[in-house]
């Protein structure tokens, strides 16, 4: 399910005030920002590095959702849009750092977004069907 287009822009703004900080920021901050969604209630937190709660937001399309990619293909997009729009070229945060997706646990799940001046990180998208494409290409050229 996707987000309809009133919450998508909610936590596109929600995303943007919380950033909002790290650009006044007159220390180069070292962090990285970890989402968390309690798919019973909606409710997505952001943390970074210390644990820090740095935003929540109640998103009523998430709620009782039974797969993490309901929400991780809206959590994407909407940060791969703010990505390409230079909503984070102006923060004050030591490179690289990530949007990471994390369980209850705080454990690791998927990296969203990874923002770094070398780095391009592809979407699961774009790889899709990969695989397949690939067994095909060397199977007819090992045929030949």
């Amino acid at each position: 399910m996707s987000l309809n287009k009133e919450t998508d822009k909610r936590l596109q703004d929600t995303i943007k005030e919380m950033v909002s900080r790290y650009i006044t920021a007159t220390e180069t901050a070292v962090t990285d920002f970890y989402i968390k969604v309690n798919s019973e209630t909606g409710i997505l937190t952001v943390e970074d590095d210390d644990s820090n709660q740095l935003t929540t937001i109640h998103i009523k399309e998430w709620e009782g959702a039974e797969e993490k990619a309901v929400y991780e293909k809206g959590l994407r997009s909407v940060l791969t849009r703010m990505q390409n729009s230079g909503d984070f070229d102006s923060l004050n945060i030591a490179k690289p750092y990530s949007f990471v997706l994390t369980d209850d646990d705080n454990q690791s799940i998927v990296d969203m977004l990874i923002v770094d001046d070398d780095t391009l990180i592809l979407s699961e998208d774009l790889l899709e069907g990969f695989d397949e494409e690939m067994n095909d290409f060397l199977k007819h050229l090992l045929e030949e």
